[in-house]
């Protein structure tokens, strides 16, 4: 049998070359292959799917934030972080009600306010407004121009960070306050109070009267008095006096010392993070907003 020649189905003949096509077995290994267009529909898919993915992890993670380990990061971005942002907003801002509250008795002599519209009467003594918005570095940036990814952190605000209301309660300690026959005040104190993100606290009571305030937030289902209630206890400072042999400069070293930190002693219950991890979500923000120029 003849031998056909593979394009066009003629006889070769014996010379190997086909007289129809001129097709050379030699050359035939350099001819382009045929794109086929589902081939390239493919390829857009396939390519363009991954783009896609990779995009949508992107955003995803602007918005939630790396997690401790990687497998729980990916849970992350692929499920949504289960109210893990509004938790960490909810710890930080609370923090800066407290430490707004602290400023506040240090430049009025008095117990700071949470009636009425409190979190308006105590906004200008937020960290924001007294040592600006960058987190750890506490540049005193224009707090007006701080994105707001960011600002959720800082301001003092009548609401968690779910956007619901927070439930108040106060309860005034004089100076020279009996903590051991006071039951809620034990409690406090046997569970332990944190003076900053790092040392833990003890009410001086013998120095100061304290403001024990009382924030509640009702958690991710927004039903109160449930499992995943957050509740924050701090202990502001009161009836401030500061004497220091009579040296006014060094009396007025301290009130700015005490009205710049805020310092206040607190604690939380019902949240599987604390205030560090707060913090740092803050930073990933603002690193996420710098790094994309949405600053």
């Amino acid at each position: 049998m003849d031998e056909r020649c593979p394009e066009c189905g003629e006889a070769l003949g014996g010379s190997g070359l086909c007289p129809s096509c001129g097709w050379d077995p030699a050359l035939a290994h350099r001819r382009a292959r045929r794109v086929r267009p589902a081939a390239v529909a493919g390829r857009v898919v396939l390519w363009g799917g991954l783009a896609a993915l990779l995009a949508l992890a992107g955003w995803r993670w602007m918005l939630f934030g790396p997690g401790p380990d990687l497998e729980t990061t990916l849970r992350w971005l692929v499920l949504g972080d289960g109210g893990r942002s509004a938790t960490l907003v909810t710890l930080h801002r609370a923090n800066e009600i407290a430490a707004a509250g602290a400023r506040w008795a240090v430049r009025n002599l008095e117990s700071p306010p949470f009636e009425g519209e409190w979190a308006e009467e105590l906004a200008p003594y937020s960290t924001m407004a007294v040592r600006g918005w960058i987190p750890l570095l506490f540049s005193a940036a224009d707090a007006e121009l701080a994105p707001e990814p960011v600002k959720v952190f800082y301001e003092v605000r009548p609401t968690d960070g779910w956007g619901r209301p927070w439930r108040v309660r106060t309860r005034r300690l004089p100076r020279g306050f009996d903590a051991a026959a006071d039951p809620e005040v034990s409690a406090d104190l046997e569970a332990g109070l944190n003076a900053n993100f790092f040392a833990a606290g003890r009410p001086d009571f013998e120095a100061f009267g304290y403001l024990r305030l009382e924030l509640v937030s009702a958690g991710p289902d927004g039903r109160s008095d449930t499992g995943d209630d957050i509740t924050f206890v701090s202990y502001i400072p009161t009836d401030l006096t500061f004497r220091v042999g009579g040296d006014r400069a060094a009396i007025q070293r301290r009130m700015e010392a005490a009205f710049v930190t805020g310092r206040h002693l607190f604690r939380f219950t019902g949240s599987p993070w604390d205030l560090i991890d707060a913090r740092l979500l803050a930073e990933h923000r603002l690193d996420t907003l710098l790094f994309s120029g949405g600053a």
